[in-house]
């Protein structure tokens, strides 16, 4: 239940998305309707100069203006960190329920390097130290001084905020040519937005007959206006492009209540299984109620209610678990109300489970007859067989056996993915992002750092690896082919052996492309041997190259095929190989000669292999063990039931059977034998449904993800093993049956 609790959260989460604000149903905010040849696109964003005249009009309260300048790079000691701006007025507090804990809205107009900041933001830049007062400066952007702190909002935002400027501040910036102009201009309207609010709901109407009167006619295009209520933002409308934060559509919706019935009939199958392994102990009880006045109904209601509480604990134990992870899973880091409409719904969803789950047994306990009950119960069959049972145990168990392959096959892609980085990239290697600059004189100097042994200009190292598309033609074939861009002397500083042909040659002119590196996954696809392929010409993009070597495959794990060019200007990285125990030392010295060539930006330094080897490894390692856990437990869970269910109704054959000289060991098999068969045909569903998903791993992650026969003997086999051993926990009670008890009635 607690996947289908997490769940019900993100969806009330998207529910309760901006209800925070006051006086919500009169908020509205500018949609603009672009008509260009005929077609026509509807935007969340309008242009600015639409605020200024809809100033005017009596019913219309207030009007913010808001300019979403998108993430600019903090400049710290650490590094750059990528922050959220927007640039907005006062007003923005006035309309909006967000709330100042320190500041003034009006400090955005009064100074131009006034800087809000959200709490959640302050405290990832400065800690517990307190940012008022600080100054921070931003790439590009200049220096701004933290005069007021945001409070984060109660409940989601479909316009989140990290930190805001004034709108002055962005005049300022239009006017040295560092972001584009647009706050005088209707054509660009992209990234910009606009909100008001109406004295009334009933406004709405009149708003958008007046809009109406705003068209604006441009060049290669017509601008209609409308206004959206705040609430219709969520759900997403897929109608409305230019709007990422709106939330989940309709669609998304209704596919986490369709994860959340499967849950539910997943849960109560298992519950099933279990009820009718206890019917046989519970039947006297119901042959006596029956015997002293007891109706059909008063049975029923009775095993219902026993399953909803049952059901209701459940409930009551996942709660907390759901509020741990909310605090310790950043995905399911949401903001949203336990209200009593959340209440109710987790309490409906919980009494629904329960009377799912505790449906059958109870019509199947409440048909028992007294006389037959109170005579002789082992004879009677809760129902014909348990072929449609065991068909959904088989389903069960096939999907089990599926998960837990994908499972394994994704571990090993980890682990062996872990090696090759041990194993292909070098010790004591730094990287220094470039920033699009240029780096010739920067690593000059760099490499006469007495602590440097050698730097090579690439892009490949850098995470994540910076790579473009280029249009490849070999003969009739026309592939598309990711390619990363490399300096000719990095190959062999690094000490990479090409697999055949050879690498660039020395002083590679930079003006005109004339060779390209391939490696082996691209040349596999060109449907080529390397040794054919080398020397060859290929039509990239529109001008012919010549391949002339071969690169492995497995460079810093790397197994997509890959062409390998000089392109000097699409370079990002510098790879820097240092002497032992010497990066401190080095990543000062770098900062320096950083600084003397671009003041203006940060060097983001990073050590290549805990780049590679980070946390972000171990955390889906753990999350597949996690998964791998929950998955065996839901199939023991499943075979569970049904197993003690064919104990109890086969004790008087397994009694004749020991009178008549069957050993312990024989009673056991006689029982876990056919379970054992179930599970061998929900191996030739779920291995060949594992190797189909894993061959669409292999499509997407490359060649590292082995489908081989132990991957797929270890998934199937942990599953069999973990079904076999719950069977048995209740077989071996077989062999514990006294003839003369099981007997005694006959």
């Amino acid at each position: 239940m607690a996947v289908g609790v997490i769940l019900f959260t993100f969806i009330k989460a998207n529910h309760d998305k901006d209800h925070f604000h006051p006086r919500l149903n009169q908020i509205v905010r500018i949609l603009t309707q672009e008509t260009n040849e005929g077609e026509q696109t509807k935007l969340a964003t309008a242009p600015l100069p639409l605020a200024t005249q809809m100033e005017s009009i009596s019913f219309v309260e207030k009007t913010v203006k808001v300019r979403l300048a998108g993430r600019h790079n903090l400049q710290t000691d650490r590094g750059d960190v990528p922050i959220d701006i927007k640039f907005s007025e006062p007003s923005f507090f006035d309309v909006f329920g967000f709330k100042l804990l320190s500041g003034t809205a009006q400090s955005l107009t009064n100074n131009s390097n006034t800087l809000f900041l959200t709490e959640k933001t302050a405290k990832k830049i400065f800690g517990n130290t307190n940012a008022l007062g600080q100054t921070i400066q931003f790439e590009n952007l200049g220096s701004y001084t933290v005069e007021g702190i945001i409070q984060d909002p109660p409940l989601e935002t479909h316009l989140p905020i990290e930190a805001m400027l004034s709108l002055n501040s962005a005049e300022m910036l239009e006017k040295k040519g560092a972001i584009s102009t647009i706050s005088q201009n209707w054509e660009d309207f992209k990234s910009s937005a606009i909100y008001a609010r109406l004295k009334s709901e009933g406004n709405l109407n009149q708003l958008n007959i007046v809009l109406q009167n705003y068209n604006r006619k441009l060049d290669k295009s017509h601008l209609q206006f409308l206004a959206q209520p705040i609430e219709d933002i969520t759900p997403r409308n897929n109608d409305i492009k230019n709007d990422p934060n709106a939330g989940a559509d309709w669609t998304s919706i209704k596919t986490q209540l369709l994860i959340i019935l499967s849950l539910t009939l997943l849960s109560a199958f298992n519950y099933i299984s279990l009820a009718l392994a206890r019917a046989f102990s519970r039947a006297q009880e119901v042959g006596v109620r029956k015997t002293i006045g007891a109706t059909r109904r008063q049975i029923i209601g009775q095993f219902l209610i026993e399953s909803t509480l049952v059901s209701l604990f459940a409930l009551f134990f996942t709660l907390p678990c759901v509020r741990i992870l909310m605090h310790y899973v950043p995905d399911m880091d949401v903001a949203f109300s336990w209200d009593t409409t959340l209440f109710f719904g987790l309490l409906t969803y919980a009494i629904i489970t329960g009377l799912v789950a505790g449906a059958f047994p109870s019509w199947l306990l409440s048909t028992f007859q007294p006389i037959q009950i109170l005579r002789k119960m082992k004879n009677i069959k809760l129902f014909r067989g348990v072929a449609i049972y065991k068909a959904l145990l088989v389903v069960q168990f096939s999907v089990t056996i599926m998960l837990m392959i994908l499972v394994v096959i994704l571990v090993d892609y980890e682990i062996k993915n872990n090696a090759i980085i041990n194993s292909t990239v070098p010790p004591n290697v730094l990287t220094l992002d470039l920033k699009g600059e240029k780096y010739e004189n920067l690593q000059n100097e760099i490499s006469q750092l007495s602590q440097v042994e050698t730097t090579s200009a690439t892009n490949w190292y850098y995470k994540p690896i910076k790579m473009g598309k280029s249009s490849v033609r070999l003969d009739d074939n026309i592939l598309e082919i990711n390619y990363v861009s490399v300096d000719p002397n990095a190959i062999d500083k690094e000490g990479i052996i090409l697999k055949s042909g050879r690498n660039f040659p020395k002083n590679m002119p930079q003006g005109t492309e004339q060779y390209v590196l391939v490696n082996e996954a691209a040349a596999k696809l060109l449907e080529a041997k390397s040794e054919h392929l080398v020397g060859q010409n290929l039509l990239l993009d529109s001008a012919y190259v010549q391949v002339i070597g071969i690169m492995p495959n497995d460079i810093v794990g790397q197994s997509t095929p890959l062409l390998y060019r000089y392109l000097p200007n699409e370079i990002a990285t510098l790879a820097i190989k240092i002497n032992p125990d010497a990066e401190l030392e080095v990543t000062k010295a770098i900062q320096s000669l950083w600084g003397n060539h671009f003041p203006e930006k940060t060097a983001n330094i990073h050590n290549l292999k805990d780049d590679y080897l980070g946390k972000s490894s171990k955390e889906r390692l753990s999350f597949f063990g996690f998964f791998a856990l929950i998955v065996m437990i839901i199939a023991a869970l499943g075979i569970l039931g049904i197993a003690s269910y064919a104990v109890e109704t086969r004790t008087k054959e397994l009694g004749i059977r020991k009178v008549l000289g069957a050993s312990n060991i024989k009673l056991v098999w006689t029982i876990t034998g056919s379970f054992g068969i179930l599970i061998l045909i929900s191996g030739l569903i779920g291995v060949p449904a594992g190797l189909f998903g894993g061959d669409l791993l292999r499509q997407d992650m490359g060649t590292h993800v082995d489908l081989s026969i132990i991957n797929i003997s270890i998934g199937f086999g942990s599953v069999a093993i973990v079904g076999l051993l719950t069977v048995l926990s209740q077989t071996v009670r077989a062999a514990q049956i006294e003839p003369v008890k099981v007997l005694k009635a006959e």
